[in-house]
């Protein structure tokens, strides 16, 4: 028992330490992990064991192909010729922004990327039409963080890999299409809210978009190729677009150099030192506890809803990807064996997959600080507006995550498991 609350212990001070030191998560796991062991008598075999190397591959291999598109402008110039498809129909371009979020995210880079390209071009856009950047924002967030969920993209190759761990199958599809509807419902909320039907303004841009390059059309072949290859073919996604990579590398239709510097290594190792950290807590027994306290809190009822405003809470503070799926996802089976009565394994994961990304919007995530940063860019608002935004983001983010509770309290997650 000493050794489980230890376990947690430092599992919390590793979340905390980063969040308050403004250090890297996954930097003071890896280290706690190897005093944990020291702690708890862990051999070195399991604390390394801990290393995702399969997710690693996966990962490291999407985001440098998507580097790739992302500086040879293949992505941007996609982006802006799909949402120039509106024409004058602006009170569309909130809808059509939150779609090329959700399809270039689900196609294989997930939120990160998508989120660096889509939100400053929205903020951007807003600013030319006059329109709210919170709103244009906030649905490239949820365009991104919605089709992230995807099997073949960031957030749903973690989700696959953990459940892979617990001997669970085909949960990540489940997810997938679950996350999905209850984001739509956070984003048809938000146009709404937000009067985006009333958007009315004329853009003025005169910009006049250029035609894809002969290089940027084989960085959309390649594209294709990835998803066939994946969706199916059922290649590992990983291996597929480091494959793909190196063809476009030898064509000389992409620059290796520039696009690794555009890899979020950090993301990379904020999502590897928690796994390190969580298999020395899984094998002290601090896993156990966590599903045992959960549980206590739990009926069948409330144990989705419960999950899902844990999963949005701790999101707010640390990353989806790299704490809060790696940390909570792996107490559901024990969590649904103490309560009993009807839980739903699938239900719960959907849940807390479901909390924790629509929680990016909030300022303190790397999404909600894009839009404050990229306004602030644009416009040179003052410090006043800075923090009203802030203050904005941050309860639209609240309001997204209660959402996403109330989908669960309904049993909406039900549907799809």
């Amino acid at each position: 028992m000493v050794f489980q609350i230890i376990s947690l212990v430092f599992l919390i001070a590793a979340i905390v330490l980063g969040f308050t030191k403004k250090m890297n998560v996954g930097i003071v796991s890896m280290g706690l992990a190897f005093l944990l062991g020291l702690i708890g008598r862990v051999d070195t075999e399991v604390i390394l064991g801990g290393f995702p190397s399969k997710l690693f591959i996966t990962l490291l291999g999407t985001m440098f192909f998507f580097c790739l598109l992302q500086d040879n402008h293949t992505l941007e110039l996609l982006s802006k010729k799909m949402v120039a498809l509106v024409g004058d129909k602006t009170c569309l371009i909130p809808v059509i922004i939150y779609l090329v979020s959700y399809l270039l995210s689900a196609a294989g880079p997930g939120a990160i990327s998508v989120q660096s390209v889509m939100i400053i071009f929205a903020v951007s856009l807003a600013v030319q039409m006059k329109a709210s950047p919170i709103l244009l924002g906030s649905m490239a967030i949820l365009g991104a963080v919605g089709g992230t969920t995807s099997p073949i993209a960031l957030s749903g190759i973690i989700v696959k890999d953990l459940t892979a761990q617990m001997g669970l199958e085909g949960v990540e599809n489940a997810v997938f299409f679950g996350v999905s509807a209850a984001n739509f419902l956070c984003a048809a909320v938000l146009y709404i809210v937000f009067k985006g039907y009333r958007l009315r303004a004329d853009r003025g841009s005169g910009e006049v978009l250029p035609k894809f390059t002969r290089d940027q059309l084989l960085c959309i072949g390649a594209l294709l190729v990835l998803v066939v290859a994946v969706v199916g073919l059922r290649f590992d996604v990983g291996l597929v677009s480091f494959a793909l990579a190196v063809v476009l590398i030898l064509c000389g239709v992409v620059n290796e150099k520039a696009a690794m510097k555009l890899i979020p290594w950090s993301v990379l190792i904020l999502i590897c030192g928690v796994n390190v950290l969580m298999a020395v807590t899984k094998e002290l027994g601090g896993i156990e506890l966590l599903s045992d306290i959960l549980a206590s809190l739990m009926t069948p009822l409330t144990a989705s809803p419960i999950i899902g405003l844990t999963a949005g809470i701790m999101s707010w503070f640390s990353s989806a990807n790299g704490v809060v799926l790696p940390t909570l996802i792996p107490t559901v089976p024990d969590i649904v064996a103490n309560v009993g009565g009807g839980a739903n394994v699938a239900e719960m994961i959907i849940a807390i997959v479901g909390g924790a990304t629509v929680a990016g919007i909030s300022p303190l995530s790397t999404g909600g600080s894009l839009i404050l940063a990229s306004f602030s860019q644009e416009t040179d608002a003052a410090e006043a507006e800075q923090q009203s935004i802030f203050a904005r983001l941050f309860l639209i983010s609240f309001g997204a995550v209660m959402i996403m509770v109330v989908f669960a309290l309904a049993g909406g997650f039900k549907l799809f498991c």
